[in-house]
């Protein structure tokens, strides 16, 4: 098979792709092990070659050009395809017939992943399961273009994907110490009337966003006051522990939640954060189907 493109560009869009993860061409080159001058060659002899600006360089450091960021979801997805071929080849060595990816909020990665890998080793010894993270709104394109076999996350309802439900949650409030509803062993969605929250920014996980809003208009009648908008659960309780704003998460988060943020139980919001499966029914996958069939 004919490849019409040089394989040393290859190496050179992943040596840019950590680049951009540090911000930094010292960091970076430190953490391939090669020095400064080397590395810079490379990014220079890229952007020559592909006629493309990927880097703005200052004292201070580096930045993406729009054409960088335009480029580097792409090659994040080429690495994280490498990333399971090289798995896949290794599960080879170990007699696997089959591998499984699975994409994940960080949060199913903590609480749900693992039990769902270790069923499916339970029941089929010899199909492995790639994990990797994905947020709930990336989930969903890459399971319906076929990048990934299941997602697992806060799902809106998609005619194109099946999904089985695998949680329902209620939400507990996180407070910070010293706060006055600290007091009250149980709350009430009223309660939080006048206070300011710290959310998920909704493009991450739009159906969580959603019905956390839905929720404090119709149980509550107030819409949440949103101080700050974060990628993560962990930036929640940071802002929380900081004293900038309280913060709702699924009931699973009890048992992780840092000593100055105390968690309350929401005694009237009804069980609606779903954590769901999904999957792409018009890609076809026996393996898939099979743990499918032994999940329903």
């Amino acid at each position: 098979m004919a490849h019409h493109f040089d394989h040393k560009t290859i190496r050179q869009l992943l040596l840019f792709a950590v680049v951009a993860e540090n911000q930094s061409v010292r960091k970076a080159a430190a953490k391939l092990n090669l020095s400064v001058p080397s590395l810079l060659n490379q990014l220079n002899e890229l952007e020559q070659n592909l006629n493309l600006k990927f880097l703005r360089r200052s004292p201070r450091g580096v930045s993406l050009t729009e054409e960088g960021k335009a480029a580097l979801p792409s090659i994040e997805r080429f690495i994280t395809q490498a990333e399971q071929l090289y798995y896949s080849l290794n599960q080879m060595r170990e007699d696997s017939c089959g591998i499984l990816s699975v994409g994940a909020n960080a949060e199913a990665m903590l609480f749900w992943v693992p039990d769902f890998k270790k069923q499916v080793k339970a029941d089929f010894p010899k199909i492995e399961i790639f994990t990797k993270e994905v947020d709930s709104r990336d989930v969903e394109i890459e399971v319906s273009e076929g990048l990934i076999s299941f997602g697992i996350g806060l799902f809106k309802d998609d005619k194109r994907l099946r999904l089985i439900p695998l949680r329902r949650e209620r939400p507990i409030i996180l407070l910070p110490k010293g706060h006055r509803l600290t007091a009250n062993r149980e709350i009430y969605l009223k309660d939080l009337r006048n206070e300011e929250f710290v959310f998920h920014r909704r493009e991450v996980a739009s159906k969580y966003f959603d019905e956390l809003v839905r929720i404090c208009e119709n149980i509550g009648g107030f819409t949440p006051r949103i101080c700050h908008e974060v990628q993560s659960s962990s930036r929640q309780m940071a802002y929380v522990s900081c004293g900038q704003g309280i913060a709702m998460l699924g009931e699973s988060f009890k048992d992780w939640i840092p000593k100055n943020i105390v968690a309350r139980p929401i005694v009237d919001a009804p069980a609606e954060i779903q954590l769901s499966l999904v999957w792409n029914p018009l890609i076809q996958s026996a393996l898939r189907d099979q743990v499918l069939e032994k999940l329903r």
